[in-house]
């Protein structure tokens, strides 16, 4: 019995695994600006792998309070590095994080960027500790300024 083909994709397959794995928060908002962001500025290939969860980040920060959601995230990246041959992690967090705001594990009287920025050095430094053969990076976007259209990356 034949399957009917409903689409075919014009992007030709490429079995190269990529060097690159992202982290980073689901929200599709977010998702053009940063894979323009990895592949123009960081020049990761096109195919680079992409570990998309609510929060980006934040599961790598609970190893001590939620270790089953730490424990979940590290399991996959492991597995993707071992698998790939993975050289290098970028973990990127944005502004107005909706998993930020609703599951505060932190005083309300931090600042949400500032929560987030701590959160993406907590999990660099973890990830260094755990891959220390890796190159670990870590940005914040944001909108610039009073133009909500323009995003910018800054280093962490």
């Amino acid at each position: 019995m034949a399957v009917e083909t409903i689409y075919e994709s014009k992007v030709p397959w490429n079995p190269k695994r990529p060097d690159t794995a992202i982290i980073s928060c689901v929200d599709g908002r977010w998702r053009a600006q940063i894979q323009d962001f990895t592949i123009n500025y960081l020049k990761a290939d096109l195919h680079a792998d992409f570990l998309a969860v609510p929060g980006g980040i934040e599961p790598l920060t609970l190893f001590d309070l939620v270790p089953k959601d730490f424990n979940f995230l590290r399991r996959r990246l492991e597995s993707l590095i071992q698998a790939h041959g993975t050289k290098r992690i970028v973990a990127i967090a944005h502004q107005d994080c909706a998993w930020y705001k609703q599951h505060k594990r932190f005083s309300s009287t931090i600042d949400l960027r500032e929560r987030q920025i701590l959160d993406l050095r907590r999990a660099a430094s973890r990830l260094r500790e755990t891959f220390p053969e890796l190159t670990v990076e870590s940005y914040f976007a944001f909108h610039a300024g009073d133009n909500p259209e323009r995003v910018v990356f800054e280093p962490v």
